[in-house]
């Protein structure tokens, strides 16, 4: 971690070094498209078991598994069922790609970013090519219902 730069009277922002160029983009597109999997999966599990999903959320969300999906894809356009967050699902299968291929390329264990860009493909090829990214979470089973 460098030291912290100045923004604003008296604020301080700590910036943490990630290496080589590109090193923060492949880590910003790998963990998005994993989260909401990952959250769109526990959250069809959890309603399966007849949990209220938001009720979920909310548990989530004060511990420490919350993350960006949790707290705001799914309070904002997956429980809404509105799908509409503004970043298409081919987008994310394109950046699920681009991720896969730097592990790949950097020799790196990628069984993880293999299976879920193998989902996100899936999904690109059922749902309608102007798709939300959020709506894999539908297309997982987490929320059943029709696309308006």
């Amino acid at each position: 971690m460098t030291g912290p730069a100045q923004v604003g009277p008296g604020a301080a922002v700590g910036f943490v070094g990630l290496g080589k160029m590109g090193a923060p983009m492949a880590t910003r597109l790998a963990e998005a498209g994993y989260h909401l999997l990952a959250t769109s999966e526990a959250m069809a599990a959890a309603a399966e078991f007849g949990m209220d999903v938001p009720t979920v959320l909310d548990a989530i969300n004060t511990s420490s598994g919350r993350s960006g999906p949790t707290e705001n894809k799914w309070l904002n356009f997956i429980v809404p069922r509105t799908f509409d967050s503004g970043f298409s699902l081919r987008l994310m299968l394109k950046d699920m790609r681009i991720a896969l291929g730097l592990a790949n390329a950097a020799g790196t264990p990628a069984r993880l970013p293999a299976t879920a860009t193998a989902l996100w493909t899936e999904a690109a090829e059922a749902l309608p090519s102007d798709a939300d990214h959020t709506e894999i979470a539908r297309w997982l089973g987490a929320l059943p219902c029709p696309r308006k």
